[in-house]
Formats: structure tokens, C-alpha cells, sequence
């Protein structure tokens, strides 16, 4: 090898500027990863190839490489002039530092470069490789590539990899690849950016710039050009609106300027669409073969990609799309609404009106917003829901949404949405006389709407005589399933629940054949809380698990419609003594029931996360208020009943344990108002009496129950009520009726699986299970287990302890005597220790100091 000086004189040799690695500045944010990533392909394999759009710091990241690296790297920028063949020959040469005797054409001019780099290593990188095209000069970079000399390491860097045998490399090992997506910025290294030019953002800014960029270091440092001059927010940044000259200029340069007019005619129009498909872009732009342009473009990394989730689609980078829509806008300012008519069109042709509507929208179309609606809008929230439907009727105009037909379909958009005021505007517009028209369509959506809205107010008997007076099976098929899943939600909700199981089977049915899957979700969820009001919790939360299992398999596990299904699995787990699984799922239900204003599932939900988050609480007093208030808010509303039954009586004891006695002796007359006479209200009063030392009086209530004239809503219930029998008669001393008390106990529980209520009774109910092994006949086992998962000094029994208990509580770790306290309270000093031996009895000790730490142990004093 020689010093390139040495050179032919007939030949003038490479520019040394082409032979330079690209100065630059510092960057302001450090990329360590990236630069490790580059040693580590180059090291591995000898041919590396990086590529990306223009602006995305490629160059910028190489020549910080080659800088920082102490072994020999050769740097060669090539332009459009290196497609001659010799041209680019001569060069590779001058980069290599190779003789200018060695022949430039082949094969001579590869042979001699392998035989120069059998000794010597080096390493070279050839910048903008994407310009060369010419076959020839192709040739000689494939020949390097192919049989590359063992000490010759090739950096192909540019926009795209030009049209080379890269497969065969690829396959055999022998080549690395860093990809585009590998040089956006995270969020991390777009604040570090901010921070180095000092501008603040909030982390809502900081996500907005990154959302809109996607990570283009180009976009970010424009924008932070501009937030930095003008201190604006990033939503106020002409960029994003096209309108920023710097930024069109560049794009117009380095991207546009590339592509013949025909290509950038096809950009300009299709850029009214977030994302097309070869067959819409042909209808937009009338272009003989928009898909292999949209290929091109793809593949040439020129801010157009493929959609990862449907290859067929592309879509333009947002920075890229507000330019053309800006370009749009001057350049064919007649042509944008007839654009937005005919992709409204084709994508209700195609059978997607959530993209179809706004494009209706925007091309002022009514009659057209109308027919979307109309037919096809309710068939997507069934299949998909409602996301995104809400925002798109909020720009549909009054006299619009006043046709009958447009506005029953918006007003259960909005219900399903969950926006009632929405949903109330629509249906107020329409007025009251819908049920005299004749179409059979719009009477039975507005039936259903009406019974929707009955959900919201957790009243719907009135709806329900409404869609009795009105005739179903007509309208087609969304419209029957769209009635029959809420006439079926509204039946269980009154109590109907043979009626709510027809409903119910037949929408699911017609909502799998009809494909309607988020339907079908829905109808799920709510046969599963169906089970659970007839008895079978076991079986409901298989039903449960099974509607969640769908759900995931279409990503809407975090939809409003799966909390109530956490809520029984929750239930379910809680009555199980499963305490991280029931918070577990109390969570996710919590999550997905999010703000929705619905009091039924929304009861449900709030109670099962009292009972599971009081023990942890760090302050119980504001968890029992919550639920209270909600439990307040729906009195004599029609709630769904099987979570809140399952563990009334849980929560009726944290609110004696928070002493909230109040509460705790109306949810009797409210869990009354919810379903009517029945078991859990019996418990519930029982157990206040219980609390007062009424024993005779609890025993009559809770009779009834375990008689079986009084049915329950949930099986515990009766496990409630026979452990409460068992203690009551176990404290006079009737041993042998105790144990057959929790016997019965024992039977009502094990089907179920329901070991709560055992744990709520409290130690004297494991003393008897302790008293009573070997006596349990079939339910040995069941007992065994039911008593091992109780802890030996349960703590349930504190949940019962009186108002003057507690306040005698308190007063017990002062050295006062019995006499001072008994002054301090106005009480006599029998009545004190007629409280203090209650206290001793419910906290499993002998004497005060002992009560004490129990009562400290126990987070009461």
C-alpha cells in the first residue's frame, strides 16, 4: 500500500473532502448503546449495514464511531458522479489508501484489494451508499462483499440498502443489520435533548413532541429550534400544521425533492387519510400501480411505512402528512373535500364507518353522515366497540343527529362510551315521539337507548314496559341483538332472572353468528354475574375467566365491560381466603370500571375493593365512607346482585369494626330496598342484634333463613347464618345444637368453597371446628381445611366489639383504675366490668394488660 499521493498523474484521484468523516458537532445526547451496538456488528461479522431516513442521525452516530475508534477506519461519501463504474473504483482505492497502479477494472481491481488486505486491518464506510444505482458500480461493491479479505471490515451507511446480494450474506451469518426504528429517540433522550437547549416541557409536552415526532431526531431538533426561540408549547408549533417554512423546506429538499411528481402528486392526495391501501390510494389518485409506489417508498425509508399490524396498509410520518396537507391546501384547494368524499365513500363501501364518518364529516356530506350511520356505525360498536365512535359524533350537526334514525344510534354510542350528558342531548333532540313512527328499526333501537339510559339510573322498569310495547326481531340483526342484550341486562338488574337468561342466550347467540364479538363479551360477562345470582359461584367465575380470556385475545381486558367480570372472579377468591388474588382482581376491576358513571357494576366493584384494601388501609375510616356514600347514592335503585350479596355481610362487619354502627345497622334496609326480603337481610339484622348482645333476637331473625322460608341471594348467606346460630347457642352452653350448627355450616360451604365467613365468625367458630374433628362425618376433610386456613387467634371477632367496648378500650393502657374510669365514662363500675369482660372474651384474653397488646397488635388503640 502507498500514501494515495503517489497516484497516476493522468488520474486527479478522490476528493479529499469524499475521504473525510463528516465533521460535526458534539452530540448533545449521548447514545452509548447505539455505539456499542455499531462495535459489536462490526466485530462480529464483515458486512454491517445501516440505514434510515433522512435526519435520523445515522451519519452523525457513524462519524462519532470512527472518531472514537483507535484502528484504522477509511471513509468514503459517495454522490450520484459514483455511478461510474471506475469513478467509484478509484475511489474505494484513494479511501483504502491502496496504490494507484492496481487496475480499476474487474475482476482485477477486487482481486487486488482481497490480496492488499490479507495482512493489514481496516475498516470502511461507504456514506450515502443509497445513491449508487448504475449495475456496473454495483458489480464491484458485491464482489467486496462477497469474498470480503478477512481484515476488511464494510460499513454500507444510507438511506436504504442499495439493490445488492445482502440475502445471502444475511443468511450464511455474515452481515448485521441496524434498522431505522433503532435510531428514534426514546423518551429519556428526548428530555436529555430539551434539557441541553434548556427548554422545559411538562411530561404531557415532553409526550406530545415524542408522539408527533415518533422519535425523528430531525423533527426534535426543529422543534426544539423553535421552542427554544419562542418559548411556544409544542402544540403550538407550525410544524405540525405544515406551515413551518424551515421544516417544508427540508422535507421538500431531502425527501419530496427525490421522487418524480407523479409520486409526490400521489403523497399530496392521499395525505387526507391516516393510512391507505394500495386499492384506496388508486381511487384517491387514479394512479395506474399506487402499490408498488407505496412499496418504494417503504422500502426506500422515504416517511412512508407499512402498518405492522395490516403489511397492506402505509401511512406517512405525521411530520411528513401535515406538510402534504398543508401542500394540499395551497397548491389543489378545490380538490380536499372531494378527496374526503370519495375516501368516506370507499371506506363505507369497505364496511369501516368509524373512518368512513369522519371523512363524510369533513366533506359536509349530511346525507352521506346520515347512511353511515344508519347502517353501518351500530354493526362496528357490537364487533369493536365504541372507541374512538364518541369523539367523531361530537362534530356530527344538531340537525343531523336530530333524524331519528342518526340519533339513536348516537345516543347509544354515547351511552356505550359512557358519556350520559352526550347521550341525554341526543335523546332530549329527539323528542318523545318515536314510538308512533313507523319504522320498526328506529322504535326498537330507541326502546333499547331508553333502557340503556335506565342503567345509568340503575332504574329501568319503566324502560322495560317501553320495549314490552315494542315489537322485536325487526330491524335486522344489530338492532335485535342491540335489544335483546339490554332487555336481558335490565331483567337481571329487576330480578328477573329466567327472563334476563333468555335475553341473554339469545344475543349471544346472533352476536356469534353475526361476528358482533364485543356483543358477545358483554352477553359473557353478564350471563356470568347471571350464574352468580342463581347460587353457582363456582360456576360463575369459570364463566368469568372465560369472558376474560376472550377479551384478551382481542386486547379489551381493560374495557369497562370486564369489571364486572374481575369483580366475581374477585368475589370468588375473596370468599376463598385467596387474599392476593382478590386484590388482584379487585384491582383490574377498579381499572377498567375507571369514571364510568354506571352505580350498578359501580357498587359491585367499590364493595369488593372495601372488603379487600380495609385490612392494608391506611385509613379505614375513608374507605367504609366510599362505600358507604355509593351504597347511599343507589338506595332503592336496582343494582346487579350477586357481588354485593356475596360479601355484604363482610362489609357490614368493617363498618362495625370502623365503628360506623350507623351504617352497619341500615344496610339491613338497604340490601331490603335492593332485592326484597330475603336472607342477607336477615344476617345483616341479626348480627347488629348479635353486636348488642341480643341473643334471642338475632336467633328469631336468622331463623326463617335456616329454616328455608327466607331464600339468599348468595349460598354464603346461609354459611353466615348457621355460624351465627352456632356461636349464639354455643354461648349458652349447647353444645351439641353448636355443632351441628356449624355442621350445616360446613355443607352450605363446600360446594362453594366459601371459607370468608368462617374466618368472620371468629375464634369461638374454630374453637368448634377444633372441638368438633372427627365428627364431621363427609365434610372431615372440608373441615380440616377450613380450619387450617384460619389463623389460631383470629382477629375477626374485634368486628363485633360495641361502642362502649371501644371507648372503654381506650381508656384501658392508662393506670387508672377501674373506679376512675367508671367516673370519667358516667358508667357504674359494674357496668365496667361487665364491658371489660366482653373486651377480654372478643380479644381471646384473661386480664387488661393482655388486651392491651392485643388491641395494639390489632391496630385498635
Amino acid at each position: 500500500m502507498s500514501d494515495s499521493s503517489e497516484c497516476d498523474p493522468s488520474d486527479p484521484g478522490t476528493s479529499q473532502a469524499k475521504l473525510r468523516v463528516p465533521a460535526s458537532a458534539t452530540p448533545l445526547v449521548p447514545r452509548d448503546h447505539l455505539l456499542s451496538t455499531v462495535d459489536d456488528h462490526v466485530s462480529s461479522a464483515p458486512v454491517t449495514v445501516v440505514t434510515g431516513p433522512a435526519g435520523c442521525g445515522k451519519t452523525t452516530l457513524l462519524a462519532e464511531w470512527a472518531r472514537r475508534r483507535e484502528d484504522r477506519i477509511a471513509w468514503l461519501t459517495l454522490d450520484e458522479h459514483d455511478n461510474r463504474p471506475e469513478r467509484l473504483r478509484a475511489a474505494v482505492r484513494d479511501a483504502l489508501g491502496l496504490s494507484s497502479s492496481i487496475p480499476l477494472a474487474e475482476p482485477g481491481f477486487s482481486s487486488a484489494v482481497i490480496a492488499a488486505f490479507d495482512q493489514a486491518s481496516m475498516c470502511l464506510v461507504l456514506d450515502n451508499v443509497h445513491e449508487i444505482h448504475d449495475p456496473d458500480a454495483l458489480a464491484s461493491i458485491d464482489l467486496l462483499l462477497r469474498q470480503p479479505p478477512d481484515r476488511l471490515r464494510l460499513v454500507l451507511l444510507g438511506r436504504f440498502p442499495p439493490q445488492l446480494h445482502l440475502a445471502r450474506l444475511q443468511l450464511e451469518g455474515r452481515l448485521r443489520e441496524i434498522p431505522p426504528d433503532l435510531f428514534a429517540f426514546t423518551r429519556a433522550e428526548t428530555s436529555a435533548l430539551l434539557a441541553a437547549h434548556d427548554v422545559r416541557l411538562s411530561g404531557d409536552d415532553v409526550d406530545l413532541l415524542l408522539r408527533r415526532t415518533e422519535g425523528w431526531i430531525g423533527g426534535l431538533r426543529f422543534a426544539v429550534m423553535s421552542l427554544g426561540s419562542s418559548g411556544a408549547r409544542p402544540d403550538d408549533l407550525l410544524m405540525f400544521e405544515g406551515l413551518d417554512q424551515v421544516v417544508s423546506r427540508y422535507l421538500g429538499e431531502e425527501v419530496l425533492g427525490r421522487h418524480p411528481q407523479r409520486v409526490r402528486d400521489l403523497l399530496v392526495a392521499t395525505s387526507v387519510c391516516d393510512a391507505v391501501s394500495a386499492d384506496l390510494a388508486g381511487e384517491l389518485t387514479r394512479h395506474p400501480s399506487p402499490g408498488l409506489v407505496l412499496d418504494a417508498l417503504d422500502r426506500t425509508n422515504s416517511f412512508v411505512s407499512r402498518l405492522d399490524a395490516a403489511p397492506e396498509w402505509y401511512r406517512c410520518h405525521p411530520v411528513l402528512r401535515a406538510h402534504l396537507t398543508a401542500e394540499l391546501r395551497r397548491s389543489r384547494p378545490g380538490d380536499e373535500t372531494s378527496l374526503h368524499h370519495t375516501a368516506a365513500h370507499w371506506y363505507h363501501r369497505n364496511d369501516q364507518p368509524s373512518v368512513a364518518l369522519p371523512h363524510a364529516l369533513r366533506a359536509g356530506d349530511d346525507q352521506l353522515t346520515a347512511d353511515i350511520v344508519e347502517h353501518s356505525v351500530l354493526p362496528e360498536v357490537l364487533r369493536e366497540g365504541s372507541a374512538g365512535l364518541l369523539a367523531v359524533f361530537s362534530s356530527v350537526p344538531d340537525h343531523v343527529l336530530a333524524r331519528p334514525q342518526v340519533g339513536v344510534v348516537a345516543a347509544l354510542v354515547a351511552m356505550e362510551a359512557g358519556d350520559l350528558a352526550a347521550a341525554d342531548r341526543v335523546l332530549a333532540g329527539l323528542g318523545g315521539e318515536l314510538l308512533v313512527l313507523r319504522q320498526d328499526r328506529v322504535r326498537v333501537l330507541h326502546a333499547a337507548a331508553l333502557l340503556r339510559r335506565g342503567r345509568f339510573d340503575a332504574h329501568v322498569s319503566e324502560a322495560l314496559r317501553v320495549m314490552a310495547r315494542t315489537a322485536s326481531g325487526r330491524g335486522g340483526a344489530d338492532a335485535e341483538v342491540t335489544a335483546l342484550l339490554n332487555r336481558g341486562v335490565a331483567a337481571l338488574l329487576s330480578g328477573d332472572l329466567a327472563g334476563a337468561r333468555d335475553d341473554l342466550v339469545r344475543a349471544a347467540a346472533i352476536a356469534r353468528a353475526e361476528r358482533f364479538d364485543h356483543a358477545v363479551l358483554d352477553c359473557q360477562v353478564h350471563l356470568a354475574a347471571l350464574t352468580s345470582a342463581c347460587g353457582d359461584l363456582q360456576a360463575a367465575a369459570l364463566q368469568a375467566s372465560e369472558a376474560l380470556s376472550f377479551a384478551e385475545e382481542r386486547g379489551w381486558q381493560s374495557h369497562f365491560v370486564c369489571a364486572l367480570a374481575y369483580a366475581l372472579l374477585g368475589v370468588q377468591a375473596y370468599l376463598g381466603l385467596d387474599d392476593d388474588r382478590a386484590a388482584e382482581f379487585s384491582g383490574r376491576a377498579v381499572h377498567a370500571m375507571g369514571d364510568r358513571p354506571d352505580p350498578a357494576t359501580g357498587l359491585a366493584v367499590s364493595t369488593l375493593d372495601a372488603a379487600v384494601s380495609f385490612p392494608t388501609a391506611g385509613d379505614p375510616r375513608a374507605v367504609v365512607g366510599r362505600v358507604r356514600a355509593l351504597w347511599q347514592d343507589v338506595a332503592e335503585r336496582q343494582v346487579i346482585p350477586p357481588v354485593i350479596a356475596h360479601i355484604a355481610s363482610a362489609v357490614q362487619r368493617i363498618a362495625l369494626r370502623s365503628g360506623d354502627e350507623q351504617w352497619a345497622t341500615l344496610m339491613a334496609d338497604q340490601i331490603e330496598s335492593m332485592f326484597g326480603p330475603c336472607g342477607e337481610e336477615a344476617v345483616l339484622r341479626a348480627v347488629v342484634h348479635t353486636h348488642h348482645s341480643r341473643v334471642s333476637q338475632a336467633r328469631k331473625i336468622v331463623g326463617p333463613l335456616l329454616s328455608g322460608d327466607l331464600p339468599a341471594v348468595a349460598a354464603p348467606t346461609v354459611v353466615d347464618g348457621w355460624l351465627l346460630e352456632a356461636a349464639l347457642v354455643d354461648r349458652t352452653g349447647d353444645q351439641r345444637r353448636a355443632h351441628e350448627a356449624v355442621t350445616r355450616a360446613l355443607a352450605a360451604a363446600q360446594p362453594v368453597g366459601a371459607l370468608r365467613p368462617f374466618l368472620n365468625a371468629g375464634k369461638p367458630i374454630r374453637d368448634l371446628l377444633a372441638r368438633g374433628a372427627g365428627r364431621f362425618g363427609k365434610l372431615e376433610s372440608f373441615a380440616t381445611t377450613t380450619m387450617t386456613a384460619l389463623p389460631a387467634a383470629s382477629t375477626a371477632v374485634v368486628d363485633v366489639l360495641t361502642g362502649r367496648e371501644r371507648d372503654l378500650l381506650l381508656e384501658l393502657p392508662s393506670m387508672r383504675t377501674t373506679e376512675e374510669i367508671a367516673d370519667s365514662l358516667f358508667v357504674s363500675v359494674n357496668t365496667v366490668k361487665t364491658h371489660l369482660r366482653g373486651i377480654y372474651r372478643k380479644l381471646g384474653v384473661n386480664q387488661r394488660r393482655d388486651a392491651v397488646l392485643a388491641a395494639r397488635r390489632l391496630g385498635l388503640i
